[in-house]
């Protein structure tokens, strides 16, 4: 870190202004663990820090895991209680039974690598720590404007409910310091209608520092600045309360669903389980659950696609 020096007016002393800082998300650092647990399949097995060295804590001593598993519907029979899958409600069942397993994540980096690296997360800890509840200065430009679905899985039942929206930004300017990694700003309905804020726009705003499972979200902007209004299409908060009711959580690879204009996250609470867990999945407004045989990936390789391609929209 530098320090540089500035001469008041009377030239008697000189006034410490820190340069600005290059900040990384190293709970979202990509490339250093990888898991086999069948959860990751989707995103190609690779584990977020975050999870590994905060949520599961499993590095490197590994997790265990018990499958919960039915002789009768293993077997292909209904389930005299007319559940559709194994989940708390099974434990006192003749036909329950599980299995231990243990899976272990995986680094590619030298011994000396990871203890360096974990070193720097715990000074990035402290920078979050320090960071929490204050109002900050922000600036950025928007990079894409998704609306926040929450999910809560019960036993016979699942309902999924939108809080608002994320206008995600690539990187952003926090005070003078540059966040060179993906930063969140939430947004009620109502006010991404009152600014009709679009991908491409450039703004200004205050906004209170919070972070939730390894991502920074700023939460209740103002005196929201607009330099340059995006040349894309405004967000249509309709369409997304659709996409809720219609939607569905993509069970295949997500690779070919990055850029689509209907992919979205939904938070899950999974409360099926002995404790509730939290995870995040992706989800298609289209209600498309099958990736591999997706109308709108397949369209593409359609004659004329490239043609049609900026008529498509967000929701």
């Amino acid at each position: 870190m530098f320090i540089i020096l500035l001469c008041d007016t009377s030239g008697t002393r000189y006034i410490p202004l820190m340069a600005p800082e290059v900040i990384r998300n190293l709970y979202k650092a990509q490339g250093v663990f990888r898991c086999h647990h069948p959860a990751h399949r989707q995103f190609d097995h690779e584990v977020s820090p975050y999870h590994v060295l905060a949520v599961k804590r499993c590095y490197p001593q590994g997790c265990v895991e018990f499958l919960w598993r039915c002789r009768t519907l293993e077997k292909g029979h209904p389930c005299p209680r007319k559940f559709k899958h194994v989940g708390r409600g099974c434990f006192s069942c003749k036909e329950y039974h599980e299995d231990k397993l243990i899976y272990a994540p995986e680094t590619s980096l030298a011994e000396d690598e990871i203890k360096e690296f974990i070193d720097e997360l715990h000074q990035y800890e402290g920078w979050l720590e320090s960071m929490e509840g204050k109002t900050i200065e922000f600036s950025g430009t928007v990079d894409a404007i998704t609306p926040h679905f929450q999910m809560r899985m019960e036993e016979r039942k699942s309902a999924v409910t939108m809080d608002g929206f994320y206008v995600s930004f690539a990187k952003g300017y926090i005070g003078r310091d540059l966040f060179d990694d993906r930063i969140y700003l939430k947004m009620s309905g109502n006010l991404l209608v009152k600014t009709r804020l679009a991908p491409d726009a450039k703004i200004d705003c205050r906004a209170i520092f919070s972070s939730s499972r390894g991502r920074i979200i700023l939460r209740n902007p103002r005196q929201i600045e607009i330099q340059e209004n995006g040349s894309r299409r405004h967000i249509n908060v309709s369409r997304a309360l659709v996409g809720r009711a219609t939607g569905k959580i993509i069970r295949g690879p997500i690779t070919d669903c990055a850029d689509c204009p209907y992919i979205s996250l939904v938070d899950v609470e999974d409360a099926r389980r002995h404790q509730a867990v939290f995870y995040r999945r992706f989800y298609c407004l289209r209600g498309v659950e099958d990736s591999e045989n997706c109308p709108v990936r397949l369209s593409q390789l359609l004659p004329g696609f490239q043609a049609q391609a900026n008529h498509v929209r967000r929701f």
